[in-house]
């Protein structure tokens, strides 16, 4: 249920912060879980896709291809700015 909301949030461009902070943790979490690695630690695919999310928000990929805009202008998230 937690891949399924976070893919939903990205897919629509909604909460970005918050999607990208809790699915690069879950992606971490995930790495983690595969230890000790057979493959090389730092070039593995949870680490690359967790650097993905975290430049998706730092790009505000929301704001230019998702409903970012539309989200932010909703009163529950601008009274609470940690939903942006």
């Amino acid at each position: 249920m937690g891949l399924l909301g976070i893919g939903l949030a990205l897919i629509l461009g909604i909460g970005m912060r918050l999607t990208a902070a809790t699915g690069a943790l879950l992606m971490v979490l995930m790495w983690s879980a595969d230890l000790p690695l057979e493959n090389n630690p730092i070039i593995d695919d949870h680490i690359i896709y967790a650097l993905v999310l975290v430049a998706l928000a730092l790009a505000n990929a929301g704001h230019t291809f998702g409903l970012g805009r539309q989200w932010e202008k909703l009163p529950v998230v601008a009274d609470n700015t940690w939903l942006k």
